[in-house]
């Protein structure tokens, strides 16, 4: 499943700098599914595509980068903030606005990848992605092994997907099969960096 990305810019040649970024390097792993001109514009648009991240330029006209996360964060917007601008300045601020993360513009490829990889980490539960391929876990199987790691039970997670508990049991069977373990301790101690 691919990571959903939106980006706010004022600047034309940002948001195609940061779209043909995430196009050429990233298409794996994130799709763009939205960009907006104006925090304006982009509020409605993100709380309705509900996208895992939010690239938010700083410094725009009418409302900033800062005053949008706010309003997001305020209308409990579960995604993460990137902000991403020319100013080294803000970074402070940033972290006090419970940032995800804070690049420099112009964005530095390995930069993007570093945040990309912090942000799998964090989702996934830290898990190892080599140990995942080699196993070949599905993306369900995936979803399943990130609320375990977070201590739910078959029962909490059926009630979170709106699976039966049976399902839930029988994917984790699944699960444990495919990595030769015995259970979720052992799974989770192979998975997790």
């Amino acid at each position: 499943m691919k990571i959903t990305c939106f980006i706010v810019d004022d600047s034309l040649a940002s948001r195609d700098r940061m779209t043909t970024l995430i196009d050429a390097f990233f298409s794996e792993e994130l799709k763009v599914v939205g960009v907006a001109a104006s925090a304006v514009v982009a509020l409605e648009q993100i709380l309705k595509l509900n996208p895992d991240i939010a690239f938010l330029d700083v410094e725009m006209p009418v409302m900033s980068g800062f005053e949008l996360a706010k309003q997001l964060q305020a209308k409990a917007y579960k995604g993460k903030i990137v902000f991403v601008t020319g100013h080294i300045q803000y970074s402070v601020k940033a972290i006090k606005a419970d940032a995800f993360d804070y690049l420099i513009k112009p964005i530095d490829v390995d930069e993007l990848k570093e945040s990309i990889k912090r942000y799998k980490n964090q989702v996934n539960g830290g898990f190892k992605a080599e140990v995942i391929t080699k196993f070949e876990l599905s993306d369900r199987e995936m979803e399943l092994v990130a609320f375990l790691c977070k201590g739910f039970s078959s029962e909490e997670i059926a009630c979170e997907l709106f699976l039966s508990k049976h399902t839930i049991d029988t994917h984790r069977r699944n699960i444990l099969n495919k990595t030769g373990t015995r259970n979720v301790v052992e799974l989770l101690n192979l998975l997790r960096y």
